[in-house]
């Protein structure tokens, strides 16, 4: 088996890794969570009350959260949120830079040296930063409109802010292409923009495309940890504990993000709850990555 081969057997593989843990999500969540009963109140041996959340046991390998239940499970639940959210604000992000840049070397050409000194503070100013500013007011949003319209706002939040710096790239990329001779050759001889785009650009393109989306997921996922460390959950907050009596939230969603700014209070005294879901994130981020080497290794 060559090579190439063999990273797209690889490649494949992760694929259906990926989409077994999403289907294991989704039934988890909708099939059986129904029946998985929190941990409540139990007595030690010295006849001891105690409340979650518990280390590792055989009933419960990965121990349980603050509300009792199953760590492991609430992790794979967590999974297919992190995962669309991520995926989505990617996807959104994507097909916006590849509009907007083509449409300003297509239609705004002169101006185009004064669109990318606009765009040029995005790339230094962290996004974390900005998202703290615009998308702080979620309990008033929450009372207004719902937590679904919290989950939209902070969503089309978090496209926006990563656009720019996607579209700058986009605007070079597309500009290299546009520059080639067989590009130049068939706008001479009057092919439209639309045929341009479709039959020349976007099948070189394809090659590039799926490399920076995956890298710009990465990036999402890294900046759902950022927010998650302010206390900002997408999707909004839960009352902690199994009463609902902690001075401090969970998030209501589950994503792992969420998860790892929830814990990060109780690193000393429950450990576990921070570290699981941080080894989760870091073995999702390197899967990424490994489809990104793989995807090279293809193209070559």
């Amino acid at each position: 088996m060559d090579k190439n081969n063999r990273s797209k057997l690889i490649l494949y593989a992760i694929f259906i890794f990926i989409i077994i843990l999403l289907t294991a999500s989704f039934i988890l969540e909708f099939g059986v969570k129904e029946t998985i009963e929190p941990g409540k109140l139990i007595y030690s041996s010295d006849g001891k009350v105690l409340r979650p959340p518990f280390p590792s046991s055989f009933e419960h390998p990965l121990g349980t959260d603050k509300n009792g239940n199953d760590l492991l499970t609430r992790l794979i639940i967590g999974y297919k949120y992190t995962f669309f959210i991520s995926v989505i604000i990617t996807l959104v992000r994507m097909l916006l830079g590849i509009f907007c840049s083509l449409s300003i070397l297509y239609f705004l050409k002169p101006i185009k040296a004064y669109i990318e000194s606009l765009l040029t503070p995005f790339l230094y100013v962290p996004a974390v930063i900005m998202m703290l500013l615009l998308a702080n007011e979620e309990e008033i949003i929450i009372i207004k409109h719902g937590s679904y319209f919290l989950t939209f706002y902070q969503i089309l939040i978090i496209v926006l802010i990563g656009t720019p710096p996607l579209l700058a790239l986009f605007i070079k990329e597309f500009e290299l292409l546009l520059n080639k001779d067989y590009v130049i050759a068939s706008r001479l001889l009057g092919g439209s923009k639309f045929h341009i785009s479709i039959r020349q650009i976007f099948p070189v393109f394809k090659q590039r495309f799926y490399i920076v989306f995956i890298q710009q997921t990465i990036a999402t996922i890294i900046l759902l940890i950022h927010l998650g460390v302010f206390q900002i959950f997408i999707g909004g907050k839960a009352k902690g504990g199994i009463f609902g009596d902690e001075d401090r939230f969970l998030s209501q969603s589950g994503e792992w993000g969420g998860m790892i700014g929830q814990s990060i209070f109780d690193m000393i005294h429950f450990p576990w709850l921070l570290i699981y879901p941080s080894c989760a994130v870091v073995g999702l981020i390197l899967l990424l990555n490994i489809m990104i080497k793989l995807l090279e290794n293809i193209q070559r």
